[in-house]
């Protein structure tokens, strides 16, 4: 026999462990909700003039 995996299911174990890494072993799934705030708006560099 030999060490190497199938393509085919060398491809599903990367697949699952893309899965794990979204929904974790306990199968919720992960999500950050860290607010980032949005850079000012911007014409041609310079800073968008609101009035």
């Amino acid at each position: 026999m030999s060490d190497e995996e199938p393509s085919g299911r060398s491809m599903a174990r990367a697949h699952l462990s893309q899965l794990i890494e979204v929904f974790g072993r306990d199968g919720c799934l992960r999500i950050d909700t860290t607010w980032v705030e949005a850079a000012p708006a911007t014409v041609d560099g310079k800073p968008e003039d609101h009035e």
